[in-house]
């Protein structure tokens, strides 16, 4: 490392990269949850709407998340969210038929999502130095995608041997072990004026033109994300397959691609890594339809995990770049507003195109969403008409 480079590896940003790691650890063995919702005796329309109402709640949250981020500060807000979190593990013990409450602890899922996911990586934003932004984020998403990889596989043998009430339990104890560690996090420092948030101003800088192209592409990644995140569990069972390898490829081919191109972005630009990751999960996705074997599995999980690798940062860091400091929460808040934007849409969508088209359209469409995104970016990214007034970091200026 250049001895002129500021550091990353910081108590701080340790003890939140560890608290996100236990996250992951509780979030990642729910994409095992529609098979429990099969056994309860939905169909595959019915699953989508179940795992899609998660988002109704998250997108409520997001305008008001940004705005607590931005004027209350990043260690309550996770504090917070991990006791919902952990509260709806606990709900979903009592569930035993499709009923009120199962539809009630989904609303909590995506309410503690809502919460989590933009306060941890605004808090990562807040104490990585600007000249690595990207490479921090990066970094910092490893903690997630490692979890991933142990979560899913853990998952499965503790469904195996003890049931969805076991697995449920286990994920509260890694909630409860992530929000002790935010308990000891300290609030970066803020000496930039608060900004006046309110929901007018919240929705207004989504349509702004530097934001409006970022935006929609997280909103088109979430959708080809969200195809294989629910149904691939219900597609792979179908198969006589089990999910684990492509989990395991997708999860460590996504650490890998962080940790030998976390300088990428900053070195080539930020779009010229963008397009070949969303080619990659395009093209990942593509093979679930057309290659359901152990093999194609595991290849479409290398390919889908290279891509989520630098997609996610990038475009978080594209928002951000294009903001005031002051508004970095709010800005992270949009962010994962549209991503669950694509997972409302998503979730109930491919469950009814699955359910009367088949897995393979589903997965095909899927795989055409996040392959549009591209030409988005092509041909409609204008960021430089209206940029605020701000200071950016330089591998946003080179380009």
């Amino acid at each position: 490392m250049n001895p002129k480079e500021p550091s990353l590896l910081t108590r701080n940003f340790a003890l939140l990269f560890f608290a996100h790691l236990f996250f992951g650890f509780a979030f990642w063995p729910y994409v095992l949850l529609p098979v429990f919702l099969q056994g309860l005796g939905s169909n595959l329309t019915q699953v989508g709407i179940i795992m899609g109402l998660a988002s109704i709640s998250g997108m409520f949250i997001r305008p008001w998340t940004g705005k607590a981020l931005d004027q209350i500060g990043r260690k309550k807000c996770l504090l917070t969210g991990g006791i919902i979190f952990l509260i709806t593990h606990m709900v979903y013990l009592s569930i035993d038929e499709i009923g009120w409450i199962l539809y009630i602890v989904r609303l909590l899922h995506g309410l503690s999502m809502g919460i989590l996911f933009a306060t941890f990586f605004t808090f990562a934003a807040d104490m990585i130095p600007e000249s690595r932004r990207t490479e921090g984020i990066a970094l910092f998403g490893i903690g997630g995608h490692l979890s991933g990889a142990l979560a899913v596989p853990l998952g499965e043998y503790i469904i195996q041997f003890g049931g969805y009430s076991d697995l449920f339990k286990v994920c509260a104890g890694f909630t409860l072990l992530s929000t002790g560690l935010c308990y000891f996090l300290k609030e970066p420092e803020n000496n930039h004026e608060k900004p006046e948030v309110n929901l007018g101003h919240f929705f207004k800088t989504a349509f702004k033109t530097q934001n409006r192209v970022p935006l929609a592409v997280t909103a088109c990644f979430a959708l080809g994300l969200i195809s294989y995140m629910v149904f691939l569990k219900p597609y792979a069972h179908s198969k006589g397959l089990i999910v684990t390898s492509f989990f395991l490829a997708y999860s460590l081919s996504a650490v890998f691609i962080r940790l030998i191109g976390r300088k990428w972005p900053d070195q080539f630009g930020l779009k010229q890594v963008l397009y070949p990751a969303l080619f990659s999960l395009s093209t990942g996705i593509t093979l679930l339809a057309l290659w359901p074997s152990p093999i194609g599995l595991l290849l479409s999980g290398i390919l889908c995990g290279i891509g989520h690798g630098f997609i996610f940062p990038i475009l978080s860091v594209l928002l951000i770049n294009r903001a005031p400091s002051n508004e970095r929460g709010g800005r992270m808040a949009l962010f994962t507003l549209f991503f669950d934007v694509g997972i409302f849409i998503g979730s109930p969508l491919w469950g009814f195109i699955a359910n009367h088209y088949g897995y393979q359209l589903m997965f095909l469409l899927s795989a055409a969403s996040v392959l549009t995104s591209v030409g988005i970016f092509v041909f409609l990214d204008q960021p430089h008409h209206s940029l605020p007034t701000m200071k950016v970091s330089p591998e946003y200026r080179s380009r």
